[in-house]
């Protein structure tokens, strides 16, 4: 299984429990397409993913704390290791960039089971330069990643130009870009008017800065004919 890269979707993170149980006691149709379950903020076992994943695609992703991971999992090792037994269920794997090297093992089964391999980077105090940027989608390609997210700190108009300038700059890439930060909201209105294939909003309270309710992100993306 794997998650489609040919049209915009709206993604929802689940970071405890009781959102988890919410999402697969829900009935109706959704506003979300795909769910995202931070295994780095909660114990997810392989019944309660497989539950999440038969009424929505599943992401899996456990963040290292430099990139506003929880806890203290420093460790490349121990985090694929609790990724393992949630592969099966999954439809797409999202790991660092800058720890794609260390986790080669974890993608290696991803690949195998069909995931869709997201590489991530995330800058929570601005937004890098242009050729910063551009770096860190091209290592993205060097590593093989069928979608590129990029997350920086959009407080200003010229940050949240740079951001944008990844789609001209990568036209045939695809990728999922966002900004947090006073402009973060905003940001992700326009990046998913401008092609991110993946748009972050908050079932609850949102846990990255920027965030839309989803309900509200749905009926926004909705009426500018976004997604469907």
């Amino acid at each position: 299984m794997s998650i489609p890269l040919n049209q915009a979707s709206i993604v929802v993170p689940l970071t405890n429990e009781a959102d988890l149980r919410k999402i697969s006691g829900s009935s109706g149709p959704a506003p979300w397409d795909i769910v995202e379950i931070r295994i780095d903020h909660f114990t997810v076992t392989p019944e309660l993913c497989m539950e999440i994943a038969c009424a929505s695609p599943v992401i899996l992703t456990c963040r290292h704390p430099d990139e506003g991971g929880n806890g203290d999992l420093h460790s490349d090792a121990e985090r694929s290791a609790l990724l393992a037994p949630l592969i099966p269920h999954a439809a797409a794997i999202d790991i660092e960039i800058a720890h794609a090297a260390q986790m080669t093992e974890t993608i290696k089964i991803a690949r195998q089971s069909n995931l869709t391999l997201i590489l991530s980077a995330h800058d929570f105090l601005s937004t890098p330069t242009t050729e910063k940027l551009e770096q860190i989608v091209k290592s993205g390609i060097a590593n093989h990643a069928d979608l590129i997210k990029v997350a920086t700190t959009t407080d200003t108009p010229e940050q949240l130009c740079r951001l944008l300038s990844l789609f001209t700059a990568f036209p045939n890439q695809c990728l999922s870009l966002m900004g947090m930060g006073k402009l973060g909201m905003a940001s992700r209105l326009i990046t998913a008017q401008s092609g991110s294939l993946l748009n972050y909003a908050a079932l609850n309270e949102g846990n990255a800065p920027g965030q839309w309710p989803v309900e509200e992100f749905r009926d926004l993306l909705s009426r500018h004919g976004t997604i469907d």
